[in-house]
This record gives C-alpha cells, structure tokens and sequence, in this order.
C-alpha cells in the first residue's frame, strides 16, 4: 500500500516518489513560521504560510493536502518576533503546546484560521487536524472556533496524549474524519520517557494493542486512521500489513527507502537555527 508524505516547509517542485506516497498526510505549521521567525500575528508569516500551502496543494491538486496548526511550545514560541507574552515553562513539552497554546491564545489561532480559509477558497483539497489535545471537550472548543471562523473542510486530530485515548469513544463522537496517532508522544507519554532511551519502544505488544484499538474503534465509527512519527522500516512494514497508511517525514526518505531528496538538510537547518 502507499504511504503519506510529511512536509516540515522543504520547498519541493513536484510530487514526491508518487510510486510511495499518496497525499501530504502532515504539513507542519510551526515550521514554516520558525523557519521565519515570526508569530503568526504578522503579515509576513501570514503571506509565508499562505504561499506555501498555496504551493503544496496545487501540486498535489487530485490529493489529499493535511495541515496541522502549528505545535508550538512556549520555548519555541518566546523566540518568534511578534510573541506578545513571554511564557516561562521548566517543562515547556508537558505545557502550554499544541491545541492548548491555540485555544490559550485565540488572535494567534485565529490568524493561522484565517490564512486556512483563504488557501480552502482556491483548494478545497485542503484539509487540516489539531496536535496535542487533552480530550474531546478541548477538541470541541477547537472545532468551534474553527468552524465559527469559516472553514468548512475536513477536521482530523491527533492522538498523543494518554488522556485523548482513554476519551476515544467521545472524540470520534466529533465532528473528525480523520485520527493521525503520534507515536512518537504516545509513546513517551505511555511509557513515561523520552524519545531514544531504551524505554521508547513504540513496536512493543503494548503500543501494538493501543494501536489496534485505535484501528478497530475508528473503523465502527467510519474514521479514517493514520500513523505518524520518526517511524522504522519494520514498523510502517508492521502498519501496512494491518492495512495502516503512515505518514513519513520527507527528511527520512533516504533513510527508510534509500531514495535522494533535494532537500535532506532542511530540518535540520530550521531546528538549529
């Protein structure tokens, strides 16, 4: 089965090895807006994104295109010109991030909504889903604020949190077609440690059962599933055999399928910089 891209803002001319990927299952925003350094509140990174999604949906015109609103921390944040209010976490990836930074400051969401709504009008191939949320009643006021400030397309969210699989049932009781797991955050969460230690093992029974379940549940409710990560080859090759689609950073192409890319430095670049 073919598999999903993820993009991190590399400025691609074309589709990328359309004999493995099918659709841009994962752009991500809070990329594209560190990599220029400037809140979403201000034109610049407004006109920024705009362009790029603008870019990535006409060439993938006949596909799929999912956004995911930037998943900014507060460190990350507290580094961009136009953040007004400088927030000082200890454990900046247990804070405000993701849906909570969103819903915690609503001109920036409501920036990043609008540039949404305005790339939608030209391509409706765009669809978008939230990162790291508590549970359904978070996702809900997300959805709201989405819905009330005019986009219409499809909504997905990702699973990352403990919290957010255990309220599962009432989650895909929302208005989502889509559930993206993040494996990389679940597991961590689960396991209660970080990526890389010898704990992180996201191909254990455990993750393996929580992803079926996930799998079996989204099915009776008509959900679509995909899985997203710093994934192995033996872990998608795991996925595709249950009939699950991963979504694959464009960075890692060379190492999973020993294929080029004329960008491979470009993640890296941003996260430094």
């Amino acid at each position: 089965m073919k598999n999903e891209l993820a993009l991190s803002g590399e400025r691609i001319e074309n589709k990328i090895y359309p004999e493995l990927f099918r659709n841009v299952g994962m752009i991500r925003g809070e990329y594209l807006i560190r990599e220029l350094k400037k809140n979403i509140l201000l034109c610049d990174s407004q006109k920024y994104l705009f362009d790029y999604l603008i870019g990535i949906c006409n060439k993938y015109c006949s596909e799929e295109v999912w956004y995911r609103f930037s998943e900014l921390t507060n460190s990350e944040a507290n580094c961009l010109e136009g953040t007004g209010e400088q927030l000082d976490e200890k454990h900046p990836l247990f804070g405000v991030r993701g849906t909570r930074r969103l819903l915690k400051y609503p001109d920036e969401f409501i920036a990043e909504i609008d540039v949404i709504r305005e790339v939608y009008k030209k391509y409706q191939n765009l669809s978008v889903f939230f990162p790291f949320i508590n549970d359904s009643t978070q996702l809900e006021k997300a959805i709201k604020m989405l819905r009330n400030n005019g986009f219409h397309g499809k909504i997905g969210t990702m699973i990352e949190l403990p919290s957010a699989y255990l309220d599962l049932d009432n989650i895909l009781k929302t208005d989502i077609t889509r559930i993206t797991i993040g494996m990389n955050d679940l597991t961590s969460f689960i396991y209660g440690t970080v990526r890389n230690s010898e704990w992180h093992n996201m191909e254990s029974n455990i993750m393996l059962r929580v992803i079926k379940n996930i799998h079996e549940k989204a099915k009776i409710y008509g959900v679509d599933l995909a899985i997203a990560g710093y994934l192995s080859r033996s872990f998608i090759d795991k996925m595709n055999r249950l009939d699950i689609k991963c979504i694959i950073h464009y960075s890692q192409i060379p190492q999973i399928f020993n294929k080029t890319v004329a960008y491979p430095e470009h993640l890296k670049h941003v996260k430094e910089s």
